[in-house]
């Protein structure tokens, strides 16, 4: 939650403090993109990237399989003696 409210807050403050787009000095460089636009993305970017992570995470979590169960569940008992008959 207190990611979506700085990122809030930190359009709010674009927003306010530049213009909508930004002039081309040169001719050569590719067209502006608006500052509020990359902003978004960059947004976008640290969205994506978190769900990511929480998504990997619960995969690991839900494929976890604990190795002490593992180990236990693979022991084999032990064979006692056969007894021979006299």
């Amino acid at each position: 939650m207190g990611t979506f409210v700085a990122q809030v807050g930190h359009h709010q403050y674009i927003r306010h403090t530049s213009p909508a787009f930004e002039a081309v000095s040169n001719s050569v460089r590719a067209p502006a993109i608006p500052r509020t636009l990359r902003a978004g993305l960059g947004w976008a970017v640290v969205f994506v990237g978190l769900l990511a992570k929480i998504t990997l995470a619960k995969k690991t979590i839900r494929d976890y399989s604990d190795p002490v169960v593992a180990l236990a569940s693979q022991r084999k008992e032990w064979r006692r003696p056969v007894q021979e008959k006299l």
